[in-house]
Order: C-alpha cells, then structure tokens, then sequence
C-alpha cells in the first residue's frame, strides 16, 4: 500500500502535466491579482459585491479575502492530477496486474485516495500561498489580524470539506465504471446539475447544502448561523464516507 502510494506520487513528480498544471494555477491567481479582477463560476453573495465595489487597494489581506471566491476553479486544476494518480491505472489498464500480484482491493482504494487527499491539499496551498505572497508583494500585506486568521483558517476548512464531496462523486464514477472520461464528464456535471435543481424547486431550502460549489465561493462572505454551518459540514461529510464506502463496495464486488 505505502509503496504503491510512494510509486503514485513519484510519477506525479516526474509528470510533466503535474507542472503545467501548477503552472497554469499560478498564472491564473497571478493575473487576477495584477489585473484586479475576479472570476466566478457562481453567483456572489452581497458582502462579496460591496467589497469589490469599495475599489481597496488589494493587499494581502483584502486580495485572500477576495480571491476564496475564486476557489472552485481548483476542481478544474485537481482533475488532470486526479486522473494522472486514482485514474492512471484504470486509464492504462494495469490495475488487474496490481490487483493480482497480491493487493488487496480495500488496499488500492485507500492507497489511491490517500494520494487524492494529497494533491487536493497542495492544490488548496499553492492557491492561498500564491494569492498571499503575490499581493503582499505587489501591494503590501496590509493588517492582520487573529479574527481574519481564525475566519480564513474556517473557510479554507470549509472549502476543502466541500471540495472533497464534489470529488467523492468522481471516485464513485471512476470505481464504477473504471472509466476516467465518464468520471471527469460527471464531476463537471454534478454541480451544474445541483444548480439548475436549485433554481427549478427554489423552494425546497435543504437542496442548498448540496450546492457545494457555491458554497466553496461563497463561504468567507456568507454569515452561516451555527445551524447551517453544521449541517453544511453533516452534509458534506455523509456524502464523503456514503460515496467513499459505495465506491469501496462496488469496486471489491466487480468483476476484473
């Protein structure tokens, strides 16, 4: 298992998409900063709104406070990573030579989701590092505070939970299917989904705590009352171990 997992992130290392990949997310933070702009895939909640509209100057502070909007772009920059490491085998076929020489299939599941855990953590780093260090050399790391560190310190908690929960759909499709393709199409499609099931049944308010990419965009700026906040974790959280043991239980029961 452990060499398995040392193998995976070797070949991540030496992998030339895995820096393009890191390229691609430094240029992109680089330019939202240099440029002042924000890009979204979701709606922003009005605190976000009237915090651009105040035309402050971006320090570090004000640009880390900002930019957690931009956060659900990283689903799009953990996809190519995820398919290079959990994908890989299953793309190239070899994962019935692992599985014959001895492993277990409980084995290679956690091995592999070992390594998500992995590069989802260095993604969310890189992204918050760069923001942060980008901005406090261009403009200065302004004021800061424990209150911001404690508020920033929640929502990067957040935000990973939520990112884990979008991506326990991709490992369901991907130990279903064994297919990468089928497993990128529908984490691409789940939020989308959730979304336009949000607008048609406006009304049914528990849909909200599945939209978990706007809460990834929203979550610095939205004042969650201590009701929402935890059953957006419960949420999050049941869809991570019912997702993981269903992709756990498929995958030991298919046929190779």
């Amino acid at each position: 298992m452990f060499n398995m997992i040392r193998g995976d992130l070797y070949r991540l290392e030496h992998s030339k998409g895995f820096y393009i990949t890191e390229t691609v997310l430094v240029v992109l933070v680089l330019t939202s900063i240099l440029t002042g702009t924000l890009g979204s895939v979701g709606t922003h909640p009005q605190d976000l709104q009237n915090f651009q509209q105040a035309n402050l100057v971006w320090t570090a502070g004000r640009a880390t406070k900002l930019m957690t909007s931009m956060v659900s772009f990283l689903i799009y920059l953990i996809l190519p990573l995820f398919i290079m490491t959990t994908g890989f085998e299953f793309s190239r076929l070899s994962y019935k030579n692992l599985l014959s020489s001895g492993m277990t299939r409980t084995n290679y599941f956690f091995s592999k989701y070992a390594v998500f855990l992995v590069i989802v953590c260095l993604q969310f780093i890189l992204y918050y590092v760069t923001v942060f260090l980008g901005s406090g050399l261009k403009n200065g790391f302004g004021e800061l505070t424990a209150k911001f560190g404690l508020k920033l310190a929640q929502t990067i908690s957040l935000q990973l939970l939520l990112m884990l929960a979008i991506f326990a759909v991709s490992i369901l499709i991907l130990f279903w299917t064994f297919s990468t393709i089928t497993a990128v199409v529908a984490t691409i499609l789940f939020p989308i989904v959730v979304s336009v099931i949000r607008v048609i049944f406006s009304k049914v308010d528990w849909l909200k705590y599945f939209d978990f990419q706007n809460t990834i965009d929203s979550a610095f700026f939205t004042h969650f009352s201590s009701h929402t906040m935890a059953l957006s974790i419960l949420t999050a959280g049941g869809t991570i171990l019912i997702f993981g043991l269903l992709a756990l239980s498929v995958f030991k029961q298919k046929n190779l």
